[in-house]
């Protein structure tokens, strides 16, 4: 089995003021406008690139990921995701290796693939929507998200969801 490297995490000194301009660089390198990304399951994954509600300064699908909260308009940068967002683009072009899990699930109504690497515990999650895949977010699972994840692959893996 052959080892997935990753870049490292941003250094999380600064606070939000430092890292999330680093952080927003990083993304803009990985995920360029007009940039083509890996396809997942055959289809181009893409992101928003409108400005997200609660940072008209930043696209959608940026702020998504390194922001929390269930309110859209009022999601709030996490120090933890703005640091790992070096990973994003990693995990996607090395969606298949050998040690990613992913798996297709529903959530509020729509099919999700999750795609992650349980050795540096980070997880995308892509949402298929009528026009294509779409890369929604990514976080690093807290200790109980983490056991969550596990049974959810496992359920998949019976159900025939993995890939």
């Amino acid at each position: 089995m052959s080892v997935l490297t990753f870049p490292p995490v941003l250094p999380n000194t600064g606070g939000v003021p430092v890292v999330e301009p680093q952080s927003h660089t990083v993304y803009q390198t990985d995920f360029p406008a007009g940039g083509t990304l890996p396809a997942v399951k055959g289809e181009a994954v893409k992101v928003r690139r409108e400005p997200h509600p609660a940072n008209a300064a930043r696209e959608y699908t940026y702020w998504h990921m390194v922001t929390e909260g269930t309110d859209e308009a009022k999601r709030t940068p996490d120090l933890v995701r703005l640091c790992a967002i070096p990973r994003a683009k990693t995990l996607l072009d090395n969606h298949t290796h050998d040690t990613v899990k992913r798996w297709w699930n529903v959530r509020g109504g729509s099919n999700h693939i999750c795609i992650w690497h349980p050795p540096v515990n980070y997880v995308l999650v892509i949402k298929e929507r009528h026009d294509g895949f779409f890369l929604v977010t990514s976080y690093c699972p807290e200790p109980k998200r983490k056991l969550d994840f596990h049974k959810e692959w496992a359920t998949a893996k019976k159900a025939g969801r993995i890939f």
